[in-house]
């Protein structure tokens, strides 16, 4: 077997554990990291998995010469740990999870996370929603991580000043996003097959594990969440008041957020898709930062240029508060001159955002053509192809996506598996083939915070992937087999493959819609 690494075949980073494993070396346990053709034009779901029987064995070995095999997240005899040179790692690995590990000498108490979710909703009540005391931040110490520079953090479970004792955030030493342009690595450049691997994986990506556990994450970010949606808030009024905006300090959350997502890109979004206001702009703003700095880690970027998809996120649509609200919540077709006029956001945004200062040329760019498309069929100067910039690209494919996954004005969520239908459709058309390949893995059959039912009949909601086994996330069980709420969820890893009452491995069956059941985010989550 040889070193991947030591073949010039696709990009890998230091301390990769991957092979070339000739098809009839293959064998149950082995993590298939890439194949020798693209995987599109194979029967495989999700880019890398797991071989979990001799089915699938024999797919592979009848499909492919050789495939890529990554040691290090293999399970039982294909396992390798790694090496010993490299004792600092942040992660212990086992031979049968995928899921985060605390360090050696590090355990942590397990805390229930429904219960987290309750008392990071009831901070500042001081009980819980059962009537019960809510956890203390004693109580909750093994969750919480003080970073070396960080400070005291204001807000847990809103955008008010109140100090809450024992939470504390990352600062950022430097600002990660700078008013100055610089041209941040992977800014308009355009993914070219020459840029791909073997498989057709951007250069640069290679699989990033969590740094820190969920539940940590999630009492991080959620601060950061409260004060996004109070100056999105804030930003709104200025615009209506015909004042230039103060951006300065939503640039200094944005810089928070991509720490966050470096360190586990789950809590993020969690907390984006699933904390609703009664303000779909502000919502769908979060949402698309959250997913353009989770896309934009997933491809490789630097911080600077996912810090700058963050705030392009954020201020895209600001424009639109320029519009008739009518014309916004409009559910039926738009007339022409309707078109006309809506289209005309983006002029709007631009025109707001050029006169506040600190706002980076790349940001502006961002702005000004992420709803163009590849094809021409875009707005507003019908660019194609190159002319549109990967990082304009990636925040249209994360705007349009969000758009469709969240209740609208306009029109009911789809599950994310109609979402992401309906972005494949897109392939080689509205967005680059090569970005769309990215962003389905990317995001993966099972997002977080979407709606899955079991083949128990349960409903769950995904907590948090396993990016070893995609197909087998951590889900909060909701609903009972009836349909009936369940008073206090309980999370079930489904790597773990416990049994259902009939003695079946726990599995996903389908996707659902937002509201399926009859399933109100107010009741579970930070709402």
């Amino acid at each position: 077997m040889l070193l991947a690494e030591d073949t010039g075949l696709g990009p890998f980073r230091e301390g990769d554990l991957r092979e070339i494993v000739a098809a009839a070396d293959l064998r149950i346990g082995m993590f298939v990291a890439e194949l020798d053709r693209p995987w599109l034009e194979s029967p495989f779901l999700m880019q890398g998995f797991v071989i979990e029987d001799d089915a699938t064995l024999a797919q592979l070995r009848g499909l492919c010469r050789f495939v890529h095999v990554d040691r290090s997240r293999s399970v039982g005899d294909a396992w390798r740990a790694a090496e010993e040179s490299k004792p600092d790692s942040r992660l212990e690995r086992t031979a049968t999870l995928g899921s985060f590990q605390a360090p050696a000498g590090a355990r942590r108490r397990p805390v229930d996370f429904f219960r987290l979710l309750r008392s990071l909703r009831s901070a500042g009540k001081g009980e819980d929603s059962f009537g019960e005391a809510a956890q203390s931040p004693q109580e909750m110490a093994p969750w919480l991580h003080v970073y070396p520079d960080a400070v005291g953090q204001k807000g847990i479970a809103g955008v008010g000043e109140a100090e809450a004792p024992g939470y504390a955030a990352r600062a950022p030493s430097r600002p990660l996003i700078t008013s100055e342009e610089s041209r941040p690595r992977g800014a308009n450049v355009r993914m070219r097959p020459e840029h791909m691997g073997v498989a057709g994986t951007a250069a640069g990506f290679a699989y990033l594990e969590p740094t820190v556990a969920l539940e940590e994450e999630i009492v991080t970010a959620l601060p950061l969440v409260n004060r996004a949606h109070g100056l999105l808030a804030q930003i709104a009024l200025d615009v209506q008041r015909s004042l230039n905006p103060d951006l300065e300090r939503l640039r200094g959350v944005v810089s928070e957020m991509v720490l966050s997502v470096a360190r586990n890109p789950d809590a993020l979004l969690w907390l984006a898709r699933l904390k609703q206001t009664d303000q779909y702009s502000y919502d769908h703003s979060l949402d698309v930062s959250a997913h353009v700095m989770i896309f934009g880690r997933y491809l490789g970027l630097g911080d600077e240029s996912i810090g700058h998809l963050g705030m392009a996120g954020m201020l895209q649509d600001v424009g639109k508060l320029k519009l008739p609200p009518a014309l916004l919540q409009k559910s039926g077709p738009l007339s022409p001159r309707e078109h006309e006029i809506f289209r005309s956001h983006v002029d709007f945004s631009l025109q707001i955002l050029s006169k506040s200062p600190g706002v980076s040329l790349s940001i502006l760019e961002i702005v000004t053509k992420h709803h163009e498309r590849c094809d021409g069929s875009g707005y507003p100067r019908g660019l194609k192809g190159d002319q549109v910039g990967l990082m304009a690209e990636i925040s249209g494919l994360c705007d349009t996506y969000c758009a469709m996954t969240r209740e609208r004005p306009y029109g009911e969520a789809a599950s994310a598996q109609v979402a992401l239908d309906a972005v494949r459709a897109q392939r080689g058309v509205g967005f680059s083939e090569s970005t769309v390949d990215q962003f389905v893995q990317c995001i993966g059959l099972y997002p977080v915070g979407s709606l899955v039912e079991l083949n128990s009949g349960e409903v769950a909601v995904v907590v948090a992937q396993n990016r070893i086994r995609r197909l087998k996330p951590r889900v909060m069980i909701l609903l009972g087999p009836d349909k009936k709420p369940n008073s206090y969820p309980h999370t079930l890893d489904l790597l773990y493959e416990q049994p259902t009452a009939t003695g079946q491995p726990y599995a996903i069956v389908r996707a659902l819609p937002p509201g399926a059941y009859g399933v109100d985010a107010s009741e579970f989550y930070l709402t």
